[in-house]
């Protein structure tokens, strides 16, 4: 069984182009907000990872709602570049380019880029409504449910057969690590019905339909759960049975079901992906040991007031602790960079407060450590159980997030001297893709002064792009802002513009900043 369990992974794995997790748009043509000469034949979208394109959810659309694509869109062949065709000879007008895609993690990312064709791009029809809002809700749900089946039916389930066998015997914890089991089945049903209808932007009365079904049964996020289903089975026949052997089928069954886990997130992509599905996979499994211990010992070994083999739990708690905390540190190298984007992105702060709260846990299995007796473990364990499920509540949002490293781009604010004159540079983002860039003219002594024209190109030796233009229009403040600018990949940048205050006086100057 466990041969076939790594074979079955391996080609999962080989379907998983290195890749960050949530894929962003760093390119296209046009450019958003790009105003064009003549219609192009094309639309292209280009991603900073491959991605699954969403049948029928890439499309362009005029100012006045009308369909202006032709044909299928497709994928280039490494699956990072949506093609769209258009109609030929498209008339003057604004047009919208809409995509709904599924990044190599499984997320869904949409989004829509805007461009004119001999005019402004212009006011867009509203985007189309998020239909699959409940479905993400529920999906997340259900994240957390297999979470706590993991708990129950796993670790509950091997700590009693390690340490505490006479456990089993008690009614209760039969019926919790039956429920675990459930848990389990249930979250992986449910995960299963709803990745259909969250791809396809539907609700739920598509959840049974046969193209939901279909899209995620044919796709990598559903050969995973196929998997996971069949080793949910094997574990259901572990769990019941108490022959020599049993237990090793379990602890297998349960190694293949966190891999599981951990490869349809945000460990199976990116740099270091097999690596980190397995490190990911020993944190779920350490976590879910240490927590399945302290329900046992609060459910039956204290109530029992047995007090044997607490010292042999006492180490083998340490020793998840100590998995948890080193995969944990390798977790955060690699989502978390660089370190300001731990306070600064959704992702950083939920892991911040997931951290806090298994500090907590620590302190307290600390305490009860230094002192193994009932009496204190009967204060200690079940706020460890109560601050454990706030831990898998936080790990439940920390898995729907992207990344820190994927979203990190905080704006900055530059100046470039302009001889006793100066230009405030400002820009919206600094992640890799569109941005807009603002420009402010000052004088010696800070005020606005007026320029007649700026223009600028961007260049990067890190990326090896020699110059892209920038164009800069004014606003009534005597404010530029640029239209196109894009910066498609991460690294070291330089802003050179041109600042024209009359025909005889124009100054080159540049401003230098970082891309992630």
């Amino acid at each position: 069984m466990l041969t076939a369990v790594v074979l079955a992974f391996a080609i999962l794995g080989l379907a998983a182009a290195p890749a960050n997790a949530h894929a962003v748009l760093v390119a296209s043509s046009p450019t958003d907000g790009a105003r064009v000469a003549s219609a192009p034949a094309t639309v292209t979208l280009t991603f900073d990872e491959s991605v699954r394109l969403v049948p029928a959810a890439a499309q362009v659309i005029s100012t006045t709602g009308e369909r202006a694509d032709e044909g299928t869109a497709h994928l280039s062949a490494d699956a990072t570049t949506i093609v769209i065709p258009l109609r030929p000879e498209l008339p003057r007008g604004g047009y919208a380019a809409t995509w709904r895609v599924i990044s190599a993690d499984g997320h869904i990312v949409s989004g829509s880029v805007s461009f004119g064709v001999g005019q402004d791009a212009g006011a867009m029809p509203p985007a189309p409504p998020n239909r699959s809002g409940q479905l993400t809700l529920a999906s997340d749900l259900a994240r957390g449910v297999l979470y706590v089946g993991l708990v129950l039916a796993v670790g509950v389930s091997l700590v009693c057969r390690v340490l505490w066998p006479w456990a089993l015997a008690l009614a209760r914890m039969r019926m919790l690590i039956a429920g675990g089991w459930a848990s389990i089945a249930v979250a992986t049903i449910a995960h299963f019905l709803l990745q259909g209808p969250q791809s396809l932007n539907a609700s739920w009365s598509a959840v049974l339909t046969g193209d939901a079904l279909s899209d995620t049964l044919f796709s990598r996020t559903g050969a995973i759960l196929v998997l996971r289903a069949m080793l949910i089975a094997a574990l259901g026949v572990a769990l019941r049975l108490q022959r020599r052997g049993s237990t090793s089928v379990l602890a297998v069954c349960s190694v293949g079901v966190a891999l599981t886990v951990a490869v349809e997130g945000h460990a199976g992509v990116g740099d270091q992906a097999w690596l980190a599905t397995v490190i990911t996979a020993l944190h779920l499994l350490a976590m879910t040991l240490w927590l399945g211990g302290l329900v046992t010992l609060c459910l039956a070994v204290l109530p029992a007031r047995r007090v044997d083999n607490l010292h042999r739990w006492s180490l083998i708690a340490f020793g998840c602790v100590s998995v948890l905390i080193l995969s944990g540190e390798y977790q955060a190298w690699r989502q978390v960079r660089p370190v300001e984007a731990m306070w600064s992105t959704g992702y950083g702060i939920t892991l911040s407060v997931k951290l806090a709260i298994v500090a907590l846990m620590l302190a307290l299995a600390r305490l009860g450590q230094r002192r193994l007796d009932p009496r204190t473990l009967r204060r200690t364990v079940p706020a460890e159980i109560a601050l454990g499920l706030a831990v898998v509540a936080v790990t439940t949002a920390l898995v729907s997030q992207p990344p820190a490293r994927a979203t990190y781009g905080p704006p900055v604010t530059l100046s470039a001297p302009l001889d006793r004159r100066s230009a405030q540079v400002r820009l919206d983002t600094t992640r890799r893709g569109p941005t807009t860039i603002s420009v402010k003219v000052l004088d010696a002594a800070g005020h606005p002064i007026r320029a007649t024209s700026v223009s600028g190109t961007l260049s990067s030796e890190d990326a090896r792009i020699a110059a892209l233009n920038v164009k800069f229009e004014r606003s009534a403040d005597d404010e530029w802002h640029s239209s196109n600018a894009v910066v498609p990949l991460p690294g070291s940048w330089t802003l050179k513009l041109v600042v024209e205050f009359s025909t005889s006086d124009a100054i080159a100057t540049a401003a230098h900043f970082r891309v992630w």
